[in-house]
């Protein structure tokens, strides 16, 4: 992690001093690449992995493709990027990264409690003194994410394709999947299947979604103090100081690196304020509930 920090420090300073970007560019982007696979290979098995088919639900497999071409025809993320999630993301990114408060907390290190206290004018007053680049900067890093994540879901597509049909080959038999078909075979049937998937991230549906934020914002001072609760129960982890010389010769064994390097690395001590500073914060939570 130590590198991948540096490596993007290293691409920052690129980005001020055009010279230094020729001689650092390739070492950097290298650097960060390998930081990059290194971390997509440990958290490559998040989602766990699935049973194999039977011989049974493998036979199915061609019929459940012909029903997943049906529902997943190709270019559907394509188009629900820009017709469904490039709207709401302009949305969100405007609603969080424009927010004056939250460009404040970050500009000043001021608390969430502090700032309530202040006219929602005075906040843009004083965000437009701290960044008065913010919101073209936004606007190029939400454009800038969408261009990445679509071209990302684009080359998925064929591997969630071919998830689609194993699922279905597993949840339905084969006539099952013969009526379906023949149902998509339809005028209507054809219909539902093109409109499917996309339904589900459809204004309609997503603007009712606007309900669960001031519902969780409700809910977080007593998710909070529950949160608080448990992790008063238990002790907090050590870090290799807190070791003593047999567990820190245990540790750097099974890590395969070096006692010295494990001290040199270790994170300077700081203590947990999120748990202490909640109550600090709750007015605001609250406040954002009920807006």
């Amino acid at each position: 992690m130590k590198r991948l920090t540096n490596a993007l420090s290293a691409l920052a300073l690129t980005t001020a001093t055009p010279a230094l970007a020729q001689e650092q560019d390739s070492a950097a982007d290298t650097e960060l690449q390998q930081e990059l696979d290194a971390m997509g290979a440990l958290f490559g098995d998040m989602f766990g992995s699935a049973d194999p088919l039977t011989s049974e639900q493998e036979a199915r497999v061609p019929a459940a493709q012909a029903v997943v071409l049906q529902l997943f025809p190709e270019g559907t993320y394509a188009k629900m990027m820009d017709e469904t999630l490039a709207p709401m993301m302009d949305s969100l990114m405007g609603t969080i990264a424009g927010s004056p408060a939250i460009q404040l907390m970050a500009l000043t290190g001021l608390a969430p409690s502090e700032l309530t206290l202040v006219d929602e004018a005075n906040l843009a007053q004083a965000g437009e003194l701290l960044d008065p680049n913010a919101s073209v900067r936004n606007a190029e890093i939400a454009s800038v994410t969408m261009s990445l994540i679509s071209d990302v879901v684009v080359k998925i597509e064929p591997s969630y394709r071919a998830g689609l049909a194993r699922a279905y080959a597993v949840r339905f038999s084969e006539e099952e999947l013969t009526d379906l078909n023949a149902y998509f075979a339809t005028p209507v049937g054809q219909k539902y299947a093109s409109e499917s998937f996309l339904i589900f991230a459809d204004p309609q549906v997503m603007a009712s979604m606007n309900e669960m934020m001031p519902a969780v914002m409700k809910a977080m001072p007593d998710m909070m103090g529950n949160v608080g609760q448990i992790a008063e129960k238990y002790p907090k982890g050590r870090s290799f100081s807190d070791l003593n010389a047999e567990e820190q010769d245990t540790l750097a064994a099974l890590l395969g690196v070096s006692l010295e390097d494990l001290a040199a690395r270790e994170p300077e001590d700081a203590q947990d304020t999120s748990m202490s500073e909640a109550d600090g914060e709750l007015d605001w939570v609250e406040q954002e509930g009920a807006s």
